[in-house]
Protein backbone atom coordinates (compact mmCIF):
# COMPACT_ATOMS: atom_id res chain seq x y z
CA UNK A 1 0.00 0.00 0.00
CA UNK A 2 1.42 3.63 -0.44
CA UNK A 3 1.84 5.62 2.44
CA UNK A 4 -1.19 8.47 3.24
CA UNK A 5 -1.50 11.83 1.58
CA UNK A 6 -3.76 14.62 2.49
CA UNK A 7 -5.70 15.08 -0.58
CA UNK A 8 -8.93 17.43 -1.31
CA UNK A 9 -11.87 15.97 -3.04
CA UNK A 10 -14.60 19.08 -4.38
CA UNK A 11 -17.85 16.76 -5.59
CA UNK A 12 -20.57 18.57 -7.02
CA UNK A 13 -24.09 17.63 -6.74
CA UNK A 14 -25.32 20.34 -9.22
CA UNK A 15 -23.79 22.30 -11.84
CA UNK A 16 -20.40 21.07 -12.21
CA UNK A 17 -17.77 24.18 -13.32
CA UNK A 18 -15.48 24.13 -16.57
CA UNK A 19 -12.19 23.53 -16.40
CA UNK A 20 -11.29 26.79 -17.16
CA UNK A 21 -13.34 27.75 -14.28
CA UNK A 22 -11.21 25.47 -12.48
CA UNK A 23 -8.19 26.87 -13.52
CA UNK A 24 -8.51 30.33 -12.48
CA UNK A 25 -9.94 29.49 -9.23
CA UNK A 26 -6.30 27.27 -8.42
CA UNK A 27 -3.80 30.55 -10.17
CA UNK A 28 -3.60 31.47 -7.09
CA UNK A 29 -2.74 28.76 -5.11
CA UNK A 30 1.15 27.13 -5.84
CA UNK A 31 2.22 23.86 -5.09
CA UNK A 32 -0.72 21.56 -6.92
CA UNK A 33 1.06 18.55 -8.48
CA UNK A 34 -1.76 17.10 -10.23
CA UNK A 35 -5.92 18.04 -10.21
CA UNK A 36 -8.69 16.03 -12.75
CA UNK A 37 -11.87 17.09 -13.26
CA UNK A 38 -14.68 14.50 -13.45
CA UNK A 39 -17.90 15.25 -15.33
CA UNK A 40 -20.60 13.43 -16.61
CA UNK A 41 -20.67 12.76 -21.00
CA UNK A 42 -21.81 9.97 -23.38
CA UNK A 43 -18.91 7.18 -21.91
CA UNK A 44 -20.52 8.14 -18.33
CA UNK A 45 -24.23 7.55 -19.76
CA UNK A 46 -23.42 4.17 -20.63
CA UNK A 47 -22.41 3.50 -17.73
CA UNK A 48 -25.34 4.33 -16.00
CA UNK A 49 -26.39 0.76 -14.87
CA UNK A 50 -23.89 1.10 -12.08
CA UNK A 51 -25.25 3.89 -10.87
CA UNK A 52 -26.81 3.74 -7.03
CA UNK A 53 -28.62 6.96 -5.36
CA UNK A 54 -30.13 5.42 -2.23
CA UNK A 55 -29.33 9.07 -0.32
CA UNK A 56 -30.81 11.15 -3.09
CA UNK A 57 -27.85 12.69 -3.04
CA UNK A 58 -26.18 11.81 -6.03
CA UNK A 59 -22.88 13.00 -7.50
CA UNK A 60 -22.72 15.08 -10.68
CA UNK A 61 -18.91 16.00 -11.02
CA UNK A 62 -15.93 16.12 -8.43
CA UNK A 63 -12.41 17.89 -8.86
CA UNK A 64 -9.45 16.10 -7.32
CA UNK A 65 -6.40 17.98 -6.03
CA UNK A 66 -3.10 16.94 -4.84
CA UNK A 67 -0.52 18.76 -3.31
CA UNK A 68 1.54 18.85 -0.58
CA UNK A 69 -0.25 18.87 3.13
CA UNK A 70 0.36 23.15 3.75
CA UNK A 71 -0.81 23.12 0.25
CA UNK A 72 -3.78 21.03 0.74
CA UNK A 73 -4.65 22.21 4.22
CA UNK A 74 -4.62 26.09 2.79
CA UNK A 75 -7.10 24.76 -0.19
CA UNK A 76 -9.32 22.89 2.10
CA UNK A 77 -9.86 26.09 4.28
CA UNK A 78 -10.53 28.03 1.45
CA UNK A 79 -13.48 29.67 -0.11
CA UNK A 80 -12.44 27.33 -3.01
CA UNK A 81 -15.25 24.40 -2.88
CA UNK A 82 -18.08 26.98 -2.34
CA UNK A 83 -16.76 29.43 -5.18
CA UNK A 84 -17.29 26.81 -7.55
CA UNK A 85 -20.40 25.42 -6.32
CA UNK A 86 -19.27 22.30 -4.58
CA UNK A 87 -18.35 20.55 -0.96
CA UNK A 88 -15.12 19.98 -0.35
CA UNK A 89 -13.68 17.00 2.08
CA UNK A 90 -9.94 16.74 3.27
CA UNK A 91 -9.32 13.55 2.97
CA UNK A 92 -6.41 10.73 3.91
CA UNK A 93 -6.01 9.43 0.95
CA UNK A 94 -3.70 6.41 -0.54
CA UNK A 95 -3.51 5.16 -4.42
CA UNK A 96 -2.54 1.46 -4.54
CA UNK A 97 -3.01 1.57 -8.24
CA UNK A 98 -2.36 5.10 -10.11
CA UNK A 99 -4.44 5.73 -13.17
CA UNK A 100 -1.68 6.96 -16.13
CA UNK A 101 -3.10 10.49 -17.21
CA UNK A 102 -1.08 13.22 -19.19
CA UNK A 103 -2.09 16.88 -18.24
CA UNK A 104 -5.22 17.03 -20.81
CA UNK A 105 -5.98 13.75 -21.28
CA UNK A 106 -9.10 12.19 -20.58
CA UNK A 107 -9.22 8.84 -19.27
CA UNK A 108 -10.76 6.46 -21.99
CA UNK A 109 -12.82 4.60 -19.65
CA UNK A 110 -14.68 6.02 -16.95
CA UNK A 111 -14.26 6.55 -13.11
CA UNK A 112 -16.58 4.91 -10.67
CA UNK A 113 -17.07 7.64 -7.42
CA UNK A 114 -18.19 5.72 -4.65
CA UNK A 115 -19.35 8.08 -1.51
CA UNK A 116 -20.10 6.17 1.20
CA UNK A 117 -20.93 6.03 5.13
CA UNK A 118 -19.21 3.10 7.38
CA UNK A 119 -21.27 0.78 8.79
CA UNK A 120 -23.29 1.55 12.10
CA UNK A 121 -21.25 0.89 15.08
CA UNK A 122 -17.63 0.44 13.01
CA UNK A 123 -14.52 2.47 14.57
CA UNK A 124 -12.75 4.46 12.44
CA UNK A 125 -9.60 2.27 13.52
CA UNK A 126 -11.85 -0.28 12.39
CA UNK A 127 -12.84 1.06 8.90
CA UNK A 128 -9.19 1.86 8.34
CA UNK A 129 -7.96 -2.00 8.82
CA UNK A 130 -11.06 -3.34 7.02
CA UNK A 131 -11.02 -0.95 4.01
CA UNK A 132 -7.54 -0.03 3.58
CA UNK A 133 -5.70 -2.81 5.02
CA UNK A 134 -7.80 -5.83 4.05
CA UNK A 135 -10.29 -4.75 1.26
CA UNK A 136 -7.74 -3.66 -1.20
CA UNK A 137 -6.57 -6.34 -2.90
CA UNK A 138 -9.62 -8.25 -3.06
CA UNK A 139 -10.89 -4.87 -5.02
CA UNK A 140 -7.95 -5.27 -7.43
CA UNK A 141 -8.32 -9.02 -7.83
CA UNK A 142 -11.80 -8.86 -8.43
CA UNK A 143 -12.63 -6.16 -10.63
CA UNK A 144 -10.82 -5.01 -14.03
CA UNK A 145 -9.68 -1.70 -12.05
CA UNK A 146 -7.20 -0.06 -14.39
CA UNK A 147 -6.75 2.76 -10.75
CA UNK A 148 -7.59 2.82 -7.53
CA UNK A 149 -8.00 5.89 -4.97
CA UNK A 150 -9.47 5.36 -1.33
CA UNK A 151 -9.95 9.02 0.49
CA UNK A 152 -10.90 8.08 4.27
CA UNK A 153 -12.89 11.78 4.77
CA UNK A 154 -11.06 13.65 7.56
CA UNK A 155 -13.21 16.70 7.27
CA UNK A 156 -16.16 17.39 4.93
CA UNK A 157 -19.45 19.42 4.49
CA UNK A 158 -22.91 17.84 3.86
CA UNK A 159 -23.96 15.64 2.67
CA UNK A 160 -21.55 13.89 5.33
CA UNK A 161 -19.52 10.80 3.93
CA UNK A 162 -16.64 8.41 6.11
CA UNK A 163 -14.90 7.40 2.75
CA UNK A 164 -14.58 8.49 -1.02
CA UNK A 165 -13.42 5.70 -3.28
CA UNK A 166 -12.24 6.38 -7.02
CA UNK A 167 -11.80 3.43 -9.39
CA UNK A 168 -10.86 3.38 -13.36
CA UNK A 169 -12.76 0.83 -15.33
CA UNK A 170 -11.81 -0.07 -19.06
CA UNK A 171 -14.43 1.42 -21.66
CA UNK A 172 -15.93 -2.14 -22.17
CA UNK A 173 -17.01 -2.44 -18.51
CA UNK A 174 -19.31 0.15 -18.84
CA UNK A 175 -22.43 -1.85 -19.63
CA UNK A 176 -20.43 -5.32 -19.42
CA UNK A 177 -20.12 -6.97 -15.95
CA UNK A 178 -18.36 -9.95 -17.26
CA UNK A 179 -16.00 -6.74 -18.71
CA UNK A 180 -16.20 -5.41 -14.92
CA UNK A 181 -15.48 -8.57 -12.51
CA UNK A 182 -12.70 -9.28 -14.79
CA UNK A 183 -13.43 -12.87 -15.57
CA UNK A 184 -13.36 -12.92 -19.02
CA UNK A 185 -16.39 -14.91 -20.25
CA UNK A 186 -16.25 -17.37 -17.15
CA UNK A 187 -19.36 -16.71 -15.41
CA UNK A 188 -18.51 -18.67 -12.06
CA UNK A 189 -16.00 -16.95 -11.85
CA UNK A 190 -17.86 -13.79 -12.20
CA UNK A 191 -20.54 -14.27 -9.73
CA UNK A 192 -17.43 -16.07 -7.06
CA UNK A 193 -16.08 -12.18 -7.66
CA UNK A 194 -19.00 -10.30 -7.20
CA UNK A 195 -19.65 -12.75 -3.65
CA UNK A 196 -15.87 -11.94 -2.44
CA UNK A 197 -16.23 -8.16 -3.59
CA UNK A 198 -19.68 -7.97 -1.58
CA UNK A 199 -19.03 -9.80 1.13
CA UNK A 200 -15.67 -7.53 1.61
CA UNK A 201 -17.27 -4.21 1.04
CA UNK A 202 -20.00 -4.98 3.52
CA UNK A 203 -17.35 -5.03 6.26
CA UNK A 204 -17.12 -1.54 6.52
CA UNK A 205 -19.57 0.01 4.65
CA UNK A 206 -22.94 0.67 4.64
CA UNK A 207 -24.62 -0.09 0.84
CA UNK A 208 -27.86 1.32 1.59
CA UNK A 209 -26.29 4.90 2.58
CA UNK A 210 -23.05 4.66 -0.38
CA UNK A 211 -23.74 6.99 -3.84
CA UNK A 212 -22.23 5.44 -6.52
CA UNK A 213 -21.71 7.24 -10.24
CA UNK A 214 -19.62 6.94 -13.16
CA UNK A 215 -18.07 9.76 -14.73
CA UNK A 216 -15.81 11.18 -17.26
CA UNK A 217 -12.36 12.19 -15.76
CA UNK A 218 -10.03 14.55 -17.24
CA UNK A 219 -6.61 15.18 -16.09
CA UNK A 220 -6.64 19.40 -16.04
CA UNK A 221 -3.01 20.15 -14.01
Amino acid sequence: MTTPTHRLLIVFYDKVPSATQVHLALKDYAGVSRAALATKNARSEKAAMWTRDPLGCLPTGRLSVDADSQVIAALAGSPLAASLGGVAYLCDGTTPLQPTLTVGEAFLGTLQLCCFQRRAGLSPAALKQYWLDEHTNVALSTQNTLGYHQNRVINGGEPHFDGIVEEYFPPEASDSMHAFFADGDNETQMWEHIQKLTESSERFLDLERSEVIHLSDTRII
